[in-house]
């Protein structure tokens, strides 16, 4: 209890001086007619002493020497920091007790994406927290076999795609982090993957002299195994 009142006494004595600070601000700048030199240096020198007492005040309420002694009548720091984690636990609680429930009216059975869709977007959230730098991120993923293109505009924007495109997946796989939400990551992949495909059909240039390759990619053998070994394993087991 002697820390709370002690909270509440810094914040009434620290909007006090706020107060004050700006009564005296206005008692200078309102004023119509312009002040002597010597009415400003008496209306500063009163601030002045008027502000010092509020401090010396203060002051007093946190003096070691002054401030009374505990009475075993409160927590200390780390049991109000266990409080605190207790009410937050119960708040989940109680929204799992009583708010969840009313959200099954709300449930839609599941519908499969159609074929249209073709992109397939990632993004992280973190419970109870908000604007963290990892959830700031975008992934973007997409099959090149189905975006429609032929084989020289197919051939340059493998070219234009670089290390992001997987030769053993045929997929494409793009990451942003710069904005500052993750749904404008999402917006600037979108843009970015039509920027390529437009870049990829002019004919201008078609990238005829550059070499296709993709010495980038390190294959991983993934051998089967053999047959007689899994009759034996099912041999076995019977």
């Amino acid at each position: 209890m002697s820390s709370i009142i002690t909270r509440h006494v810094r914040l009434s004595h620290t909007a006090q001086l706020a107060r004050s600070l700006h009564a005296s601000s206005v008692q200078l700048v309102g004023r119509k007619k312009r002040l002597t030199r010597p009415q400003l240096k008496a209306s500063a020198m009163a601030a002045r002493k008027e502000h010092s007492q509020i401090y010396e005040e203060e002051d007093q309420f946190f003096d070691l020497e002054e401030m009374t002694e505990w009475e075993y009548d409160d927590h200390h720091t780390f049991g109000h920091l266990l409080l605190d984690s207790v009410r937050d636990v119960r708040k989940y609680l109680r929204q799992i007790q009583f708010e969840h429930p009313t959200l099954a009216k709300h449930a839609k059975p599941f519908q499969p994406l159609p074929k249209q869709n073709i992109l397939q977007f990632e993004r992280s959230f973190t419970m109870g927290e908000k604007y963290l730098a990892q959830d700031r991120k975008a992934v973007l993923r997409v099959k090149v076999a189905q975006l429609g293109l032929k084989d020289l505009e197919l051939r340059k924007f493998l070219l234009l795609a670089g290390v992001r495109y997987n030769p053993e997946t045929d997929e494409l796989k793009m990451s942003e982090s710069r904005e500052a939400t993750s749904l404008l990551n999402k917006k600037r992949l979108a843009d970015t993957l039509v920027s390529l495909i437009t870049e990829a059909k002019k004919k201008d240039d078609m990238f005829a002299d550059v070499p296709l390759e993709f010495s980038y990619h390190k294959y991983k053998p993934n051998p089967a195994l053999p047959a007689e070994w899994l009759r034996k394993s099912r041999a076995a087991q019977s």
